[in-house]
């Protein structure tokens, strides 16, 4: 297994909202404008961020190692069944949203890999890839969560294009194997909707769980469709 570099690290870290200090590299500045520098060497302090970053790495890790709960099995269970859309729409069942979707990162735009709508409609076109700078995805993949049961009235959005599109929203990452972010898996609306602590626990315990199955299923997607020979 290839070794995961420290800013892998970190961004897993950030990845799974879990906050890591920025490595110290300029002095203090105080409302006077003096600068003042810690009595510890650059080195000394880069050091000490490396060890405070590896710690964090390996508290995630453990808690991510535990067994997964019986609803986060059973979830894994369908995947290898049934595959991965029957999992997401028995997760969608689980919650008043009208989508579950899984979204891969393709250079800058997001990618739906599956999406589960309650109303049964097909995929609309502008689902299907969202440009990064159109989606809350961004936001996922820059904080490690994102939660917002009402966009409308969400002042952290005030001005974003989707703002009223996409009213209820609440993702969390996937990250792949190597440590870093592959997309994001989320429940939204077209109108306002909660998402319990309880809902939310779970959906994180899934994020966990899904990379295979996520990954497996964009390579059948991607994978070219054999052309038919004509008969004699």
């Amino acid at each position: 297994m290839p070794l995961t570099s420290r800013l892998q690290k970190e961004r897993a870290l950030n990845a799974a909202g879990i906050v890591v200090r920025p490595l110290p590299s300029a002095p203090m500045v105080l409302a006077t404008g003096e600068q003042i520098w810690p009595e510890r060497t650059p080195m000394q302090l880069s050091t000490e961020w490396e060890r405070e970053v590896d710690r964090l790495y390996q508290q995630m890790v453990e808690a991510q190692s535990q067994p997964p709960t019986g609803a986060v099995q059973r979830f894994v269970e369908t995947c290898r069944k049934d595959g991965l859309s029957e999992a997401l729409t028995a997760l969608n069942q689980q919650v008043r949203h009208r989508y579950t979707a899984v979204y891969a990162i393709d250079g800058e735009t997001m990618k739906n890999i599956v999406l589960v709508d309650k109303a049964g409609e097909d995929i609309p076109a502008h689902l299907a890839q969202v440009p990064m700078g159109l989606s809350f995805c961004q936001y996922v993949l820059r904080d490690g969560v994102f939660l917002s049961n009402d966009s409308t009235t969400d002042v952290r959005l005030h001005g974003h294009p989707s703002q009223s599109v996409v009213v209820a929203y609440h993702a969390v990452p996937i990250i792949d194997d190597a440590g870093a972010v592959f997309g994001s898996l989320s429940h939204f609306d077209l109108r306002a909707q909660p998402l319990s602590d309880i809902e939310f626990t779970h959906l994180q315990g899934i994020a966990r769980v899904i990379y295979p199955f996520a990954r497996d299923w964009q390579a059948q997607k991607k994978a070219p469709v054999p052309e038919k020979k004509q008969g004699l």
